[in-house]
């Protein structure tokens, strides 16, 4: 029963990126994962009740993956760099929901899913902004908040538009279906751009 239920997921935020949330129906998702439409009602009642489970499983993965972070001895620079470290990887790993993510938000279409999205946001970034100003008291109120938000949202364009990598490195030393070079190449991406913003790590 549970294999049905990850397949379900599996199959939806698939089908999510490819058609987005309004032009997937239940039917396909049913179809795509090989169950009986039954099934979908069982576990989440809705189409809508599939995607906020995607949403919320995601980021439950995310809080246990960062919880650690607060409770480490690390200078604050450090600690910014594990932080988003953390968050690239997390965003490789489940790179098809954190696509949806941003394309629900973007079109935003379905207020029960933006606003779950959104709370998501809040607490990672009420989080992140803290840890910023510790490393770097005077950096401007708003280019605090700003920072997550740029740095994730060129990470999740980054992984939305795989080819788009391909030609930018030439595709000699790059494969955009290699997740190991796509994780090595967003980790010195998000680096550089914290160093520029932060000063380097010590």
């Amino acid at each position: 029963m549970e294999d049905s239920r990850s397949k379900i997921l599996n199959a939806s935020a698939q089908l999510f990126v490819k058609n987005g949330f309004d032009g997937t129906s239940v039917r396909q998702i049913a179809k795509a994962a090989g169950v009986n439409i039954a099934m979908i009602s069982y576990y989440f009642k809705s189409k809508e009740g599939v995607l906020v489970d995607l949403i919320n499983q995601t980021s439950n993965k995310m809080q246990e993956k960062t919880k650690h972070i607060k409770d480490l001895d690390l200078e604050p620079r450090e600690r910014i760099s594990l932080l988003f470290r953390t968050y690239v990887d997390h965003f490789v790993d489940h790179d098809l929901v954190s696509y949806v993510f941003g394309t629900e938000l973007s079109l935003n279409r379905n207020q029960t899913i933006v606003d779950l999205i959104l709370a998501i946001i809040s607490r990672s970034n009420d989080y992140i902004y803290n840890c910023i100003k510790a490393c770097k008291p005077d950096l401007d109120d708003d280019i605090c908040r700003m920072l997550p938000v740029m740095v994730m949202g060129m990470v999740n364009k980054a992984l939305s538009t795989p080819r788009a990598m391909d030609i930018a490195l030439g595709n000699t030393s790059f494969s955009s279906q290699n997740t190991n070079e796509i994780r090595r190449y967003l980790h010195l991406f998000v680096q550089d751009y914290l160093d520029l913003q932060l000063g380097k790590s010590n």
